[in-house]
């Protein structure tokens, strides 16, 4: 194999496993700056989710249900 086979080969020696943050090749910066991008983009979204969960709580809770 030359060239593009090679290059493919190589690749697979760098793959990644799993999504686990334990099974990433962190030594690889495009691994660190793709993972690191989405932990934090799924991070925003849980603490979003989150928040809006809480704040559904307190105002069920308080009664202000807002009758429509």
């Amino acid at each position: 194999m030359w060239g593009a086979g090679e290059f493919l080969c190589e690749g697979l020696k760098r793959s990644v496993c799993s999504m686990l943050p334990w099974d990433i090749p962190w030594y690889d910066p495009s691994h660190v700056i793709f993972f690191a991008a989405l932990y934090g983009a799924l991070s925003v979204i849980g603490f979003g989710l989150i928040a809006a969960a809480v704040l559904t709580i307190k105002r069920i809770k308080s009664g202000d249900g807002g009758h429509h």
